[in-house]
């Protein structure tokens, strides 16, 4: 069983509320523990909008924390999905924020076995920049880079975007009239700093879900499935008005917690860098520890299982089924 930390930006998209419900569907199943859940932006709802979640999903008792910097992704367009759900369903978080998230990964990662956990990031990596530049603490007595090569076995991390010649990636240079190399993936983007420190400095190996490998449409049957209350419905119905959404986190998540995930294959090793702009650099190296995520199966059938498994209620997952 992977034991998991998620680090998500629940605010910006709606995917991240469907990734953190898929977690949630795959530890039903026995293949996942969630040890936390870290939210990376200064967005007042959504610590409140993970606690939701992750209450609706029978697991109350989760470590939630969050970015204690200001005027990161706060803005009201931000709010769409997010300040409904904290103001309307239960969470801890209405009135309050929960712990700063660099406290949370040190604490958690203190009390785990060497190389145990996986961290996984569907946001900006401020979080994990700044756990690795954090300093020994009441948690533990090493450094950041010290702490996380020691504890954590594996990152992956929707960042980036990737040479491939899937169908994907021609949609994303129609889309952004920029070659591949050209292109500014958002969660690079929104702070290339700390994308530049993970991609240096990260001491586990790191695997990359690009902008061009969730370009597909999933969540479009949600409102037909679940329950009026459901807070993942209740995102995907204000964000796309029940359309569905492009699946970048959700991927990620889906990726991360299958072993040999049929869905999916890994790019030759190589090594990841980030230019100053936030542009990507893949350099292939059969001795990099990088790699980057491309999708398998057709693409039909990979939103047919996803679709399925993101309509599964708390609880009612069939155990270790694709």
């Amino acid at each position: 069983m992977k034991h998991i930390i998620l680090d998500t930006d629940m605010g910006p998209d709606c995917d991240d509320a469907a990734a953190l419900a898929l977690l949630h569907i795959f530890a039903d199943q026995g293949r996942c523990r969630i040890l936390g859940v870290a939210h990376c932006t200064s967005n007042p709802y959504g610590a409140g909008t993970i606690d939701a979640i992750n209450r609706y999903y029978g697991r109350p008792e989760i470590a939630v924390s969050t970015y204690h910097g200001k005027g990161f992704l706060a803005e009201e367009h931000h709010m769409i999905y997010n300040r409904y759900i904290t103001t309307h369903l239960p969470n801890r978080y209405r009135d309050t924020q929960p712990e700063e998230a660099v406290a949370m990964y040190r604490r958690i990662l203190a009390e785990q076995e060497d190389k145990s956990v996986e961290c996984v990031a569907i946001g900006p990596l401020n979080n994990l920049s700044a756990l690795l530049n954090s300093r020994a603490d009441e948690y533990s007595d090493l450094d950041g880079v010290t702490l996380v090569k020691q504890k954590v076995i594996r990152l992956t991390a929707m960042a980036g975007v990737y040479p491939t010649v899937t169908e994907m990636a021609e949609l994303v240079r129609k889309d952004s009239g920029k070659p591949i190399a050209e292109i500014e993936e958002f969660n690079v983007a929104c702070d290339v700093g700390a994308a530049r420190n993970i991609a240096k400095n990260w001491p586990t190996p790191k695997i990359y879900l690009g902008g061009e490998a969730g370009l597909l449409v999933t969540g479009s049957t949600l409102s037909a499935f679940l329950p009026e209350d459901h807070p993942v419905r209740i995102a995907y119905q204000l964000y796309t008005n029940n359309k569905g959404r492009f699946s970048w986190d959700v991927f990620t998540v889906d990726f991360a917690v299958i072993p040999d995930n049929p869905r999916y294959r890994l790019s030759p090793a190589g090594t990841v860098r980030f230019d100053e702009k936030g542009r990507t650099i893949w350099t292939p190296d059969e001795d990099g520890t990088d790699h980057f995520v491309e999708l398998a199966q057709p693409k039909e059938k990979i939103i047919g299982d996803i679709d399925r498994l993101l309509v599964t209620m708390p609880g009612k997952a069939e155990r270790k089924q694709l």
